[in-house]
């Protein structure tokens, strides 16, 4: 059998002012599997998330493709980790969309023509080499979006993260997206409010409820149990 592509036991986290987020959780994920994290805000979704990507660190195990998260193997955590943040102008920062979406690979080493080339063909691969000499500042919310996720698997990682992927997104762009990320071979976790959205990217979901997995199953079975047809 082939190692999980996401594995943590026993994680907890507590904030700086003796909050508890996280509280023992145990969670596994599939490689090329989809889970949804519900759950109400506070519920310890996003805090989850960062400590996959080694943003935050508590107690606890979490391995990414059999790789145990330390400070030894940190640097390549997060680059088997694509994380795609809420509000897409925490991570658009460069002036155009091409110099952001090569920003990755030429902070890694790649050579100039090398990182621009991978660059245009992720932007051709997600249809939007239009927007290459565009300033993202100037784009609409779903092409922000688009550029993020560029931006994030011009990297080729092995796990992607979406913390509330629909933020900003009229339907049109909700339903572009879930296009988008139904085609992608990746592991995925989506944190969202949206049931209907994550019941289109993934089949199965994870409720969070005072830093604890509530309930893991079906997408619909984990709606109804826990009453969320939030949007």
């Amino acid at each position: 059998m082939s190692l999980p592509a996401i594995d943590v036991q026993k994680l907890c986290y507590t904030y700086p002012d003796g909050t508890p987020a996280l509280r023992g959780v145990d969670f596994q994920v599939a490689a090329g599997e989809s889970v949804a994290l519900l759950g109400a805000n506070g519920s310890g979704k996003t805090t989850f998330l960062l400590h996959l990507a080694g943003l935050l660190r508590g107690e606890g195990e979490i391995r990414i493709g059999g790789v145990t998260l330390e400070d030894e193997t940190l640097g390549a955590i997060r680059r088997s980790v694509g994380y795609v943040f809420q509000d897409s102008d925490d991570q658009l920062f460069m002036p155009t969309v091409l110099e952001d979406v090569a920003f990755g690979p030429l902070h890694r080493g790649v050579d100039a023509s090398e990182s621009i080339r991978r660059a245009r063909d992720i932007l051709a691969t997600l249809g939007i080499s239009h927007l290459e000499e565009r300033a993202p500042y100037h784009l609409s919310a779903g092409e922000k979006k688009r550029a993020c996720l560029a931006g994030v698997l011009v990297m080729k990682p092995d796990v992607l993260i979406f913390d509330e992927p629909t933020t900003f997104l009229d339907p049109p762009g909700q339903n572009e997206l879930a296009r988008l990320l139904i085609e992608l071979p990746q592991a995925k976790l989506i944190a969202t409010h949206d049931v209907y959205f994550a019941r289109k990217v993934a089949t199965r979901a994870a409720f969070f409820l005072a830093g604890r997995i509530a309930g893991d199953g079906p997408v619909e079975a984990i709606a109804d149990r826990f009453h969320w047809r939030l949007s």
